[in-house]
């Protein structure tokens, strides 16, 4: 498994002989742009967690899609019916999904896709269901968190925009997690963290932070982290290989 990091929360994950891209959102675009059409045209599954724009943004989605025309959008059911109408919503402007190319996915259902040669099935499971409180005032939102897997290869979980401890989570191979977020605080991160206790923590969702302000969200992480868990920045490549 190989992860590359895209700024805030995006991920291009390679497992299974399959290129997976999560949460392409307006953060990202630059980022998702510059792997050229080369990978773009590669990508088989682009999984999404929640409607929010810095998750996915309509227009940059549909740049993937054209880049990749056999590449199938793995959504959270509210996101995934937004995605087909017209309207643009809170994704910003750009065109619908044609209808056939989502797939919609509620917690605690799974999709397998079939072993490309040589490699073995690819598991994508949605767990949780809804986004963290932002305020009591606003709307909460569907937030699918997701469980990548390869046969029997190490899973990937990725918590989208929520900290909440499923077991699925619990003991996992890595888990991308939201280490700032408008919805969350320090202390929130840190128990979650040590609840679930994951084996190798990536931390995602930061672009909401300064470059001065990062560092200290991302060092308590590491510091308070329970034993066991290995909380570890993105290197200057901004990937992870397992």
């Amino acid at each position: 498994m190989r992860i590359r990091h895209l700024v805030h929360s995006c991920l291009l994950v390679e497992l299974g002989g399959r290129r997976v891209l999560v949460d392409p959102g307006a953060f990202s675009a630059e980022a998702v742009r510059a792997l050229g059409p080369e990978v773009l045209s590669a990508i088989d599954v682009v999984a999404i967690t929640h409607q929010h724009t810095d998750h996915v943004s309509r227009a940059l989605l549909a740049e993937v899609l054209a880049a990749s025309p056999e590449a199938v959008v793995v959504a959270e059911p509210e996101t995934a019916t937004l995605l087909e109408q017209e309207d643009a919503g809170p994704m910003g402007e750009g065109p619908a999904v044609p209808r056939g190319r989502t797939l919609s996915l509620a917690a605690g259902a799974a999709h397998v896709f079939p072993a490309a040669a040589g490699e073995p099935e690819l598991r994508i499971e949605a767990v949780g269901g809804r986004h963290a409180i932002i305020h009591p005032d606003i709307p909460r939102v569907g937030n699918c968190g997701l469980v990548l897997r390869a046969g029997e290869g190490p899973r990937l979980g990725i918590t989208g925009d929520s900290l909440e401890p499923v077991p699925e989570f619990h003991g996992i191979d890595v888990l991308a997690f939201a280490v700032v977020a408008p919805w969350s605080k320090m202390s929130e991160t840190i128990e979650f963290l040590r609840e679930v206790r994951p084996v190798l923590a990536l931390p995602v969702h930061e672009a909401v932070a300064s470059e001065l302000g990062r560092p200290i969200f991302l060092r308590q992480s590491a510091a308070l982290a329970p034993a066991g868990t290995e909380v570890r920045d993105w290197g200057v490549d901004g990937q992870v290989e397992l």
